[in-house]
Formats: C-alpha cells, structure tokens, sequence
C-alpha cells in the first residue's frame, strides 16, 4: 500500500512534528510511504515563539521528507497533488492541529478524494485553546473532507460531533514517546547534571496560560510546607515570562522553582524526565497531551489534571492522581501523597506493565484497518 502523510517535519520543532515522523516511520515498515511537509510553516507575525526552527542537532527519526508546502501559497498545495497524481498513493493521512491549515487542508483532502484516494485526517486538536469567532467553520471546512477521522479520546470524538454529527470517527489512544529514551542518563547522573537534588517535580513544554503553570506555583508553598521539593520548569514560556517569576518572587520560591525558559532540544528531552520523581499536567483545559504520553514512554508518573483525554490515560492510583483543573490545593495534596505515601516504585512498575496500550503499531494497525473497512 502507497501512503501519504502531511504534516509538520524536522526542522521544524514540537510534539507533533515528532507524531508525523514517528508515524511514518512505523506505517514505513510495512508500506510505502511518502512524508509532505513544510517548507514553511507560519507567518512570522503568526507565531508566538521565538523560533519555528528545532534546535536540535538532529531528528528524532531520520526519513526523507518532501518539504514542500507553505500553507499560504496555492502552488505549492499544487506541486503535492500533482505528484499524488504521479504517484497515485493509496491513502493520504492528514495532521490536524491548528484551523490556519484548514484551506490548505480542505483543498488537499478535497483533491485526494477526486482522484480516488481515501483520506483520514488525525485530529491533535479539534478546536485551539484560544478561539476566534471563525475557528469552528474552519474546522467544519477541513475535517468534512476527509473519509474519516481519527481522534485520540472521548472527548475529542464529542467536540467533533457536535462539529459535524454525521462524521465518521475513530477513537485511538495517543502513542507514547518512548522513542526519547537514552541510555546516557540515569536518574543520578541527570541530576547531577542537573544539579538538583530531592524530590524533584517537572513541568515540561512550552508554557501556555491554559497549561495552568500559575496553579502548580501556588501549590508550591503547601508542597514545601510538608516535603522537601524542587521544581523545573523546562520550556519557552510564551507570551510575558515575568507572570510565572513574579509570582516565584511573591511567594518566596526562588530557591525552589526554577525555570529552563527555551525550547528542549531532543538531546536534552531524556535528561530532565530523567531526573525527575514526578511530572506534573495542571492544565486548566486540554483535549490530550503529548507531554503525559511522554512521560509515559519515559516510565516517569504524573500528578494531572482530570480534563480531556488525560482523565482517560491516567489511571488514578495507579500510574498518577488525577485532581480537578484549577483546584490548587488539590495539585498540591497530589504531590505530597505521591512522596509520603512512597507511590513511585508501584506506579512505574504499573506504567511499564501498560505500555503495550499505548505503542506506535496500535495506531497503524487502526489507520490501516480503517482503510480496509472502505475497501
């Protein structure tokens, strides 16, 4: 079978860049497959970050990538379908994050399906966090062209069907970012490069208000007030960092919260999950999270909060605590059970024994059975 993928590629930079090239690596290993990506991805003017551009050395998977596509120009939407004319692929698997892709993705679906390729679009993000008064048209306008949709939990398969209430629509859990892992650290060896020592707590990616970073630092003080703890904060903060420091400052914390405000190269990913004794997701909302399916894939437990998809990937007791979004001092009686009640050893033996729920052949297997259910 010829598959088509499009979707974000190294050099570009964040979690789902690294979904579309592990996807294709794995779907790789049974068929031909053919990765379109981006020559470009945003307007500058667009973008919140400092950069579009990965820092890392390299990729976290090497596969030859088309990187031809500005979602802005017509002509380069052109140049793929006139390849998938040549090349005449089976099935064109789209990625589905943000609704400035939705023309280029309509008309790309639209094309696929006029010359008999079935399309499936995989669905990160049905809706952004921060909406505009023509985001669910747009969605509507990408996602009814595909043949089917995949989504990663319950509550993702709603927001669609409320969107679109006739679509066709698969719910496959989100694969783990087992991939990260490295030999090179141990948990001694990251923190003593890390200088830290103690209870040490991760918050990991690029800080957005809706990740809830502001509730983890107010539950730091009662954290303290019971354990000894340190906590890392590791990613670009978007938008005004002095939010999270002045907050630090006010409370007194600078000795304990510190912050790691760029992006993580790949090299160092492994490093800070590493070190840490616990990872937590206090997102005010979210649908999933690549940084819970990473932690998982680096046998790290979390504290997260109980919305979206990471209500249905953690089980509570067992590989984390679930709390309420916005509920500070349930995150912080989290954090201080987990360390007094001595959980880690019994969650990360939990989280191994579960992760064959969440490996990359689940998924192919899914993307595949879907085509074959069409056939």
């Amino acid at each position: 079978m010829k598959v088509a993928i499009v979707g974000p590629t190294y050099p570009h930079r964040g979690g789902i860049v690294h979904y579309t090239s592990l996807l294709a690596m794995h779907i790789s290993r049974q068929h031909d497959v053919r990765l379109y990506g981006f020559r470009r991805q945003y307007p500058a003017w667009l973008f919140p970050g400092r950069s579009q551009i990965d820092p890392s050395s390299s990729p976290l998977v090497n596969i030859e990538t088309q990187r031809w596509l500005i979602p802005w120009w017509l002509f380069t939407w052109q140049r793929v379908r006139r390849d998938w004319i040549n090349w005449q692929p089976d099935i064109a698997v789209f990625q589905w994050w943000v609704p400035f892709m939705a023309p280029m993705t309509a008309w790309l679906a639209a094309r696929a399906r006029r010359i008999d390729i079935r399309t499936i679009i995989m669905c990160h993000h049905v809706l952004p966090h921060e909406r505009s008064r023509i985001d669910a048209a747009l969605v509507r306008l990408a996602l009814n062209q595909a043949d089917q949709l995949i989504v990663h939990s319950t509550t993702d398969r709603e927001q669609v069907q409320s969107l679109l209430p006739n679509h066709s629509i698969a719910v496959v859990p989100h694969p783990s970012y087992a991939q990260f892992q490295s030999p090179q650290w141990t948990r001694e060896t990251a923190r003593a490069e890390l200088q830290v020592d103690g209870n040490l707590l991760l918050f990991f990616g690029m800080v957005r208000p809706y990740k809830g970073l502001r509730d983890l630092i107010d539950a730091m003080p009662y954290v303290l007030s019971r354990i000894k703890a340190t906590l890392i904060v590791a990613g670009e903060i978007w938008g005004k960092p002095d939010i999270y420091c002045t907050r630090v400052k006010d409370l007194g914390l600078e000795q304990r919260v510190r912050f790691v405000d760029r992006y993580i190269p790949n090299s160092e990913v492994a490093l800070y999950f590493a070190a840490a004794d616990l990872v937590v997701l206090p997102y005010r909302e979210a649908t999933g999270s690549g940084v819970l399916q990473l932690a998982f894939g680096l046998g790290v437990p979390v504290v997260a909060t109980r919305t979206g998809g990471m209500a249905e990937t953690v089980q509570e007791g067992q590989s984390g605590f679930l709390v309420e979004p916005g509920d500070i001092e349930g995150i912080g009686n989290a954090i201080v059970r987990f360390f007094q009640e001595k959980r880690a050893a019994e969650f990360r033996s939990i989280i191994k024994q579960n992760q064959a729920a969440f490996e990359w052949d689940n998924m192919v297997n899914a993307v595949l059975g879907l085509t074959e259910k069409q056939s």
